[in-house]
């Protein structure tokens, strides 16, 4: 008996149904779509477009007996019944992967048990099965070479495309050192963000990070509160338990007790920020970055879990939390209050506290606080509030504010006395603390900390630093770039005062027409 070719087309192996495959259509290139204007003497074209792919192949059912050649009849038709495109995968050309979709009606003879089967790949064009990747350790090798600069942290890569169509890159930049400006030049095209003139230390309003809890792993700058101190946010939530690093960060080990007219028990930390250079506490202006993980590993798991703001004399400022008190289900909500005249609630959004792996939540999916994730910040530049929230910041606007300093921060986890079931991963990772615009000469932390990691994905658009989606860092007139086939050589820049060799890992999927 003959080898089948074997061909998957999504997670199904159809050869598997078939006795031969045979008149694999793949024909060279796509259709190009030509749109001209007559003039004297032959035409001038005014645009040329690559059209969509067909690509086709003969089959002959397997089966002796009518019954096997129904069975594998009606299951060749539910692997082909997809409405959106699925991989298309050759034996022949097993790193070419064709996304495509059923197209036409597809043909069978019931006399000799044989027909076509016809797909439409809509980008007319294959993308490879795997991930290219140039990085320090495989430079020089298939995929390119990278050369670093000691003198000015550039970094200039020569970047091997083998597919016949320009791809898309994706970049990960590593600083090794504070650094305020990422700058990539290509022939096709150039991306900019942070700011070129950012200076490593003047005299002018800089930022001055106070506190990160990666140098305090185990949280010890926070101390527990007093006895009888009341929660900031909210007397109702009990303070009198205890708070405890555990594997991952701060978690409730002991949820006290409550009063009479209380209904959350739980433990307080709190930290007054460390002065800033020129020997001052509290932040007009103040941006904090926290990660948070909240997954009930059970439905009617309860709990809540605060970051608060507050000035020097304990009054609200702000605080950004997850709550759950769904005694039977498994949703949860983020929190944002705001303090001031009016101390009140100012976003609430709902989510599925799951670990991020949707299973039905849609748009409701825990994709914030999971145990993968859980990057989030909030940010007061004057009366102008941000609380971060899936890819951007909920805005508010407090006037009376304005000038009001940021001196403590509360940190709070506590459970629902009338629930037996506390969320199972409610924890608090990590924190850091900054106040910007202090004004003295410093060697202040840049845009860009030292190991922090920028993502740019030019495909999706997308820009992320530490986790945190940042278009808004983008220069205006960047734009996201594709690199031919052939050798492309791309220039990475940093801040003209960096001296370390910025640490960027390359990868790509090859296309072929």
């Amino acid at each position: 008996m003959s080898k089948v070719i074997k061909v998957t087309y999504g997670d199904n192996i159809l050869s598997d149904l078939f006795e031969s495959v045979t008149n694999i259509k793949r024909d060279i290139g796509s259709g190009w779509n030509n749109n001209t204007q007559a003039k004297k003497e032959g035409v001038d074209v005014i645009t040329s477009s690559r059209g969509p792919r067909n690509i086709s192949f003969d089959y002959l059912i397997k089966g002796t007996f009518f019954s096997e050649i129904n069975a594998n009849k009606q299951k060749l038709a539910s692997y082909i019944n997809s409405e959106d495109t699925l991989g298309l995968v050759f034996e022949d050309e097993p790193n070419k992967v064709w996304y495509a979709l059923p197209d036409g009606e597809q043909s069978y003879e019931p006399e000799s048990n044989k027909g076509t089967l016809t797909f439409l790949v809509p980008s007319g064009h294959a993308v490879s099965s795997f991930t290219n990747v140039l990085n320090l350790s495989n430079s020089g090798g298939a995929n390119g070479t990278i050369t670093p600069s000691t003198v000015d942290g550039s970094v200039t890569a020569v970047i091997k495309n083998k597919g016949t169509l320009p791809a898309w890159l994706r970049f990960k930049i590593k600083c090794s050192q504070e650094n305020g400006y990422i700058g990539i030049a290509s022939p096709t095209g150039a991306f900019e963000m942070g700011n070129i003139q950012e200076a490593d230390g003047v005299v002018k309003p800089e930022s001055e990070y106070l506190y990160d809890s990666k140098d305090d792993k185990s949280f010890t700058k926070f101390k527990d509160v007093a006895a009888g101190t009341v929660n900031p946010q909210n007397n109702w939530l009990a303070t009198n338990g205890k708070l405890e690093f555990q594997t991952d960060g701060l978690r409730l080990k002991d949820k006290g007790t409550i009063g009479s007219n209380q209904g959350v028990a739980g433990g307080m930390k709190v930290m007054t920020l460390p002065a800033d250079s020129n020997g001052h506490i509290g932040a007009v202006n103040f941006y904090s970055y926290f990660n948070l993980f909240a997954w009930a590993t059970a439905f009617g798991q309860t709990g809540v879990l605060q970051v608060l703001f507050t000035d020097t004399n304990d009054k609200l400022i702000a605080g950004y939390g997850i709550i759950k008190g769904d005694l039977v289900g498994n949703k949860a909500m983020m929190k944002a209050w705001v303090g001031g005249n009016n101390p009140r609630e100012i976003a609430s959004r709902d989510f599925i506290a799951n670990n991020g792996e949707g299973n039905g939540a849609g748009t409701m999916n825990n994709d914030q606080f999971n145990e993968r994730n859980g990057s989030t910040d909030f940010e007061k530049k004057g009366a102008n509030f941000g609380f971060y929230w899936k890819g951007s910041r909920l805005p508010a606007y407090v006037p009376e504010l304005e000038n009001v300093e940021i001196s403590k921060v509360y940190l709070y986890i506590g459970q629902y006395p009338n629930s037996n079931k506390f969320v199972g991963n409610l924890s608090i990772r990590n924190i850091s603390c900054r106040k910007d615009n202090v004004s003295v000469w410093r060697d202040v932390p840049n845009r860009y900390a030292a190991n922090s990691e920028t993502k740019i994905n030019m495909g999706e658009g997308s820009v992320l630093v530490n986790g945190i989606s940042s278009l808004t860092e983008m220069v205006n007139g960047s734009n996201f770039f594709m690199i031919p086939p052939g050798e492309t050589t791309i220039v990475t820049t940093p801040s003209n005062w960096v001296n370390h060799p910025l640490e960027i890992e390359y990868s790509w999927e090859e296309n072929y027409l």
